[in-house]
């Protein structure tokens, strides 16, 4: 995935004082601030994410439609839907947005990445009456690292319309909701790969439960089956998924077809275009705690291979983890 980005500006939004600054200038894309701006929209490549297509009421998509031609009148109209809303929140933090026009493998997408303010410590040096001393200072307004994901953030296909979207809750008059899907997007996304597979574990869980399925094994089972599913078929399936989890129990996939869908997993879910990449860095890994107070993180490529690692049932009703091929033993701190 690489990603060249054209243009960027960054806005400020000071709830306690001034409400929104809209700069009148580009940022100048120095190496620090393209890296900035380049990990943070790869942090919009989440299984968090949610996923859709810009409606034509969508103010965003007006906006957008002009990002190209005059892209800081497209970040004013962007942001000016945005804030409308969002400052009726009585809760929602002061922040500084990024707004980023950038081509990826050539295809022109542009990013809204909302960053809320972290407060930290930093040296101050003081000078009184020709003393000099190093003082703590807070500062309220700093934006954390490059490698942080977006508090919220959005990136759009210029062409398809498609989108990315991460979200949070915020209190509108007392009322805990979200805000950017129905407000500001005039869309209700799909839900995020996270979502789905939270549904699939717990409806596997409570199956498995029932066939006397140890929970671990069950858990294991779900991030195989999500992991070849997306991988072979681009896709959540129930049925395959059903299939790998209880490959030798066809009562129980039945059954877990019809819960699933019951429980509300969406079989229409876009996956983002980099969801195989990130379906191994989410789930390609079994962490195991064991009742000694052991804890194991095992890749799923060698938790399902016997000549590594296999767990054995005792006679009287424990589990043993056995460890096999072992060269080398390194510790950390």
């Amino acid at each position: 995935m690489d990603i060249y980005i054209k243009k960027a500006v960054l806005e400020i939004i000071d709830r306690e004082s001034t409400g929104m600054i809209l700069s009148q200038k580009n940022l100048e894309l120095t190496p620090g601030t393209v890296d900035f701006f380049t990990k943070k929209i790869k942090g919009l490549h989440s299984p968090k994410a949610k996923v859709g297509k810009l409606t034509e009421e969508s103010e965003f998509k007006k906006g957008l439609l002009v990002g190209k031609e005059d892209f800081l009148k497209a970040s004013e109209l962007m942001m000016t839907a945005w804030y409308e809303k969002y400052q009726e929140s009585e809760e929602a933090p002061s922040c500084d947005v990024g707004i980023v026009l950038y081509e990826e493998d050539t295809t022109p997408f542009m990013a809204f990445l909302k960053m809320n303010y972290q407060k930290a410590f930093t040296h101050f040096l003081n000078s009184d009456q020709g003393q000099l001393s190093n003082e703590l200072l807070l500062h309220q307004t700093l934006l954390g690292s490059a490698s942080q994901k977006p508090d919220e953030g959005l990136v759009v296909n210029l062409t398809t319309w498609e989108y990315q979207l991460l979200e949070k809750k915020y209190n509108f008059s007392g009322e805990k909701r979200l805000y950017f899907s129905t407000d500001i997007l005039k869309d209700l996304p799909e839900e995020s790969l996270e979502n789905n597979v939270k549904r699939i574990k717990k409806v596997a869980e409570k199956i498995g439960e029932k066939y006397s399925a140890p929970q671990f094994e069950i858990i294991g089972e779900v991030k195989e089956a999500v992991l070849s599913t997306v991988a072979d078929y681009g896709e959540l399936n129930p049925e395959k998924i059903g299939e790998k989890i209880f490959s030798n129990n066809i009562e129980a996939k039945t059954t877990f077809v019809k819960e699933i869908k019951e429980a509300g997993f969406s079989d229409k879910t876009q996956l983002i275009p980099e969801a195989k990449e990130v379906s191994v860095k989410k789930y390609g890994k079994q962490k195991l705690k064991l009742s000694n107070g052991i804890e194991l993180i095992v890749p799923m490529d060698i938790y399902k291979n016997q000549e590594l690692i296999e767990f054995i049932n005792q006679p009287d009703g424990t589990i043993s983890v056995l460890l096999k091929n072992i060269s080398d033993i390194s510790g950390q701190m």
